[in-house]
């Protein structure tokens, strides 16, 4: 065997052009594959850190739904808005809070609107509604219960003002949110003033005036979804229709329902009832009020459904537990008869969730593109290597040597620019990760902040990686001299050595 390797290194050394060339594309491939599989660890860990402190936490409880639910609400792509309740909430907090492992959790609902400051008089810019909505700043809005979502989640800090507290109606937002409301008026806002929000959706439109008690930042800021502000929860409820009215059944009497049954629209609408109405007198609005009657009724209709919550949102003592923490509450909502379900941070996090899988697929197609490519190259290469040395594979088969261990010598070659030049471009990898590192480029937008795992790119190479780039790399150079080493061994050694 020692042999073997003085041959093969003797080849490669004699053959230094064709050797570099083959070299060079293992380097660069190397290079790409561990930048590129730093850069998507980097951005899966990111990403996972980012939502489960920040966000969604390990676990997100959900209600009932045909379509995939996040905390941002149903990830449908038919426009449907209404994100399903937590049936027996109280039932299913206390079963997930009872679970061993349980390190926090907290409620949560979600509605959809844009601030405004006032509802009648808007700002007169040109701009066009954002949404479905009415004009104004576009916000992803989130009840929350203060006592214990802040502590849950310590990322959220204060960077004027103070939290929310238990009880109190308020807003939370940033200051870059509060600034572009301003600005579309005109005004300085600042804290203590009070906002409206326009909430939209399948309830149809809400407003709801609240007082903007702080302005928070996330730190360290690490992306994430945009527009989002935190209200107390009744607010939230009633912009997302979560009000006692939603399930109240009207009764209605016979002599109320008959006219639902007329198909005459002339005896509905027709001259007669304008004919016998009473001549028009003048009105005093003092008595209207006395003709709507007890209004009561009507009121508390209108209040907010305190036991609805969309989101239970669960921290455990060990991130990696999740999917064990998953099956033991499903299987006890199912023994409760409870619709409830439960799913892991990218679930709930949804498109922000699966954006690095997008990511890490599109760049191991690019990576199968490139090897392609290699092998290609390499095995032209290769080709036209062996076939300037037919007469020295002739005159070793004349001598005795096998098939075998022509392959053997053509594998040793391989296996020895494998990792030479492997080692070299894991180093030259390891040296541009660590400028990379050094420089801090930071993300010039959200989208590409996600992308880095946070504001600044900070690549952390894994050992596996290398490893496994260099077994591929391996893997792609003994596919390349196959062909040209079968092509060889099939001509006849007197033949081979006339060649010479």
């Amino acid at each position: 065997m020692p042999v073997l390797w003085r041959i093969a290194f003797r080849n490669i050394w004699e053959h230094k052009a064709k050797s570099f060339i083959i070299g060079s594309l293992i380097v660069l491939g190397v290079v790409v594959i561990v930048l590129g599989n730093s850069l998507i660890d980097s951005s899966q860990a990111g990403i996972r850190k980012s939502f489960i402190e920040s966000f969604t936490g390990d676990v997100m409880v959900h209600g009932p739904s045909e379509s995939a639910v996040s905390i941002f609400g149903l990830e449908s792509a038919d426009g449907e808005m209404e994100v399903p309740t937590i049936p027996s909430y109280e039932k299913v907090l206390e079963t997930v809070k009872a679970e061993p492992g349980v390190a926090a959790a907290t409620s949560m609902a979600v509605a959809y609107g844009s601030l405004a400051l006032d509802a009648e008089e808007l700002p007169d810019t040109g701009d066009e509604p954002q949404g479905n909505g009415p004009p104004g700043t576009f916000a992803i809005v989130n009840g929350v219960d203060p006592a214990t979502y802040f502590t849950m989640f310590p990322s959220i800090k204060i960077e004027e003002g103070r939290y929310l507290e238990t009880g109190e109606t308020g807003i939370l937002l940033k200051r870059d949110q509060l600034e572009s409301l301003g600005k579309r008026y005109g005004k300085t806002l600042k804290v203590g003033d009070k906002i409206l929000i326009n909430g939209f959706g399948t309830a149809g439109f809400k407003i709801r005036e609240v007082a903007v008690v702080g302005l928070y930042k996330r730190d360290p800021d690490e992306g994430g979804p945009p527009a989002t502000v935190y209200v107390d929860i009744d607010t939230a409820r009633v912009l997302g229709g979560l009000t006692l009215g939603a399930e109240e059944v009207a009764n209605l009497d016979p002599s109320q329902t008959a006219l639902l049954a007329s198909d005459d629209m002339d005896a509905l609408f027709g001259e007669d009832i304008v004919d016998a109405a009473p001549a028009a007198k003048s009105v005093d609005f003092s008595k209207v009020t006395g003709l709507l009657g007890d209004t009561t009724k009507r009121e508390s209709l209108n209040k907010a459904d305190t036991g609805a919550w969309h989101f239970i949102l669960v921290r455990l003592k060990n991130s990696n537990a999740a999917p064990a923490f998953i099956k033991d509450v499903t299987g006890k909502f199912a023994a409760d008869g409870i619709d409830a379900r439960a799913t892991n941070w990218q679930g709930a996090a949804g498109s922000f969730g699966k954006f690095a899988d997008i990511v890490r697929v599109v760049f191991i197609v690019a990576i199968v593109i490139i090897a392609i490519v290699a092998v290609i190259i390499m095995m032209n290469t290769l080709v036209v290597s062996v076939i300037e040395r037919t007469g020295e594979i002739g005159t070793m088969r004349a001598l005795g040597a096998q098939r075998g261990y022509v392959r053997k010598m053509f594998l040793a070659e391989t296996l020895a620019l494998t990792v030479f030049f492997g080692l070299v471009g894991s180093a030259l990898a390891l040296g541009l990760t660590a400028l990379l590192n050094a420089i801090g480029i930071e993300a010039g937008s959200e989208l590409v902040g996600l992308l880095f795992g946070g504001k600044v790119l900070h690549l952390v190479p894994r050992i596996g990686s290398f490893v496994s780039t260099l077994v591929m790399v391996f893997f792609v150079g003994f596919l390349a001299h196959l062909y040209p080493v079968s092509v060889a061994l099939k001509i006849e050694p007197v033949r081979a050595m006339q060649n010479e």
